[in-house]
């Protein structure tokens, strides 16, 4: 019965230890199947200089995004899983962009859950990674008078980016065919106007590029004008391409927005902002 016994514990260990050089093996082979994942709360800013997988949770019937933002002289990528897997959108800027994936969860656009941003190198160094699960929303004013008078000028909206934040969203909701202006040439690249179409899940979740591609645009009188395709929730996604700073006090970005007025629809109301414009 002793040896038996003996012999039993000596064949469990064996496997036991076969069992675990096959993890090891496994790990040592494919080594982004053993990576374990980062909690990412709302908000919060993360530095890394290795490949990693952070793991965060959608809850607010708004769009949401992940952002990372490799150092000046670095590459990485940015891929988005859902809880079985798949994944739903990839992001592959190059070196010093900001790769994100942005997600529609309103109604009727993709489920509430969880999912893995895996984060893979391209040129090594240091990165941030940010997440934002959405909960604002801008609404642009009616117009009550040609022109603005500046910052404070009640026909205007901001969209901002702190300086220590990687990236900001908010919902906004157009109407098909709804235009807004932004208050500078460039606006286009780091303030993107993302849209999902409800006959196209596809489009639940966009990648930088996928965004850049879709979005209507136009530079216009010293500004770039916005043109909603679809009525419904769309996001305004705004990054910076440089790595976040605490400042103090807080600085950052901003843009000016404001509705297109239909008797001067190619006049740029705050063109020369935040100087008036008459």
């Amino acid at each position: 019965m002793i040896c038996r016994s003996l012999t039993k514990r000596r064949t469990a260990m064996l496997r036991i230890a076969a069992a675990v050089t096959v993890v090891i093996l496994g790990a040592m082979l494919n080594p982004g199947t053993a990576r374990a994942s980062t909690g990412l709360g709302d908000g919060d800013v993360q530095i890394a200089r290795t490949a990693q997988d952070f793991s965060y949770r959608t809850y607010n019937r708004h769009w949401s995004v992940v952002a990372v933002q490799p150092a000046a002289t670095a590459d990485w990528d940015l891929a988005l899983r859902d809880s079985s897997g798949t994944t739903v959108a990839s992001s592959l800027y190059g070196v010093g962009q900001t790769d994100f994936v942005a997600v529609d969860s309103n109604i009727g656009r993709r489920p509430f859950g969880s999912y893995t941003a895996t984060v893979t190198q391209y040129t090594p160094g240091v990165y941030w990674i940010q997440q934002r699960t959405g909960a604002d929303t801008i609404t642009i004013p009616a117009i009550t008078h040609h022109g603005v008078t500046g910052p404070s000028d009640p026909d205007l909206a901001f969209v901002s980016l702190a300086d220590n934040d990687v990236v900001s969203i908010a919902d906004i909701h157009l109407s098909a065919g709804e235009q807004f202006w932004a208050n500078t040439t460039t606006a286009w690249s780091t303030l993107l106007l993302i849209e999902s179409d409800l006959s196209v899940p596809t489009t639940f979740a966009q990648g930088r590029a996928t965004a850049t591609a879709r979005q209507h645009t136009q530079v216009l009188d010293g500004c770039t004008l916005y043109t909603a395709q679809r009525t419904g929730w769309h996001a305004l996604v705004m990054i910076g391409n440089r790595a976040p700073t605490t400042h103090t006090p807080p600085q950052g970005t901003a843009y000016a927005l404001h509705r297109v007025d239909p008797s001067t629809p190619t006049n740029c109301p705050q063109r020369n902002f935040p100087a008036p414009t008459p």
